[in-house]
């Protein structure tokens, strides 16, 4: 079953972790703020001539990538399937290279979101590097990306939208805004 998603959406990276799930957070948040549908893609990849033959998983069952990403999907589409209203909320299991899908499905989104485990940046000291996919959908993704970590929504959980809040005003969010055009190569 296929469902017509509204003009606005905003693209949300799930793979799992906690920092996956503060995006997923984050960008109900906006959604409402922007009255979007929030789509997230749990993209996996199951192509088998990329492992290493002496790699600990190469025996697996070649179903296990795919349940576990259906897990992760359905824990996030979960996570906030009350926060939206109906039909507000697609979720989409792909299996293909992580930053292309998002990229991809993100033509056309209002946002990119995703999450990163990497820690703030400390006075003085230099920023620790984002992951390949954060990197790549930076770099490509056809609209603006934001940068969530786990710690961004601390105390801000049960905060409400509120009325005649701009949704671009990143001052109110710690959340890192990062803007990405096809410029930044």
């Amino acid at each position: 079953m296929t469902q017509a998603l509204p003009v606005r959406q905003i693209v949300v990276g799930v793979d799992g972790s906690e920092s996956s799930a503060t995006a997923v957070r984050w960008a109900v948040r906006e959604a409402r703020l922007r009255q979007a549908a929030v789509h997230l893609v749990c993209a996996y990849h199951a192509d088998t001539r990329l492992r290493a033959p002496y790699a600990a998983w190469a025996g697996r069952c070649e179903d296990e990538p795919r349940a576990a990403a259906r897990a992760s999907l359905d824990r996030a589409a979960d996570l906030v399937r009350g926060a939206l209203p109906q039909g507000r909320l697609v979720a989409e299991l792909v299996d293909e290279p992580p930053a292309r899908a998002l990229i991809e499905r993100s033509a056309g989104a209002e946002l990119l979101v995703l999450g990163t485990s990497r820690p703030p940046v400390q006075p003085g000291q230099p920023p620790l590097a984002l992951g390949p996919v954060t990197r790549i959908c930076l770099r490509r993704a056809p609209c603006p990306v934001v940068v969530v970590a786990p710690g961004d929504l601390e105390g801000e959980e049960d905060a409400q939208p509120q009325a005649g809040t701009l949704a671009t005003d990143c001052s109110r969010r710690s959340a890192l805004p990062l803007l990405a055009s096809g410029s930044l190569r």
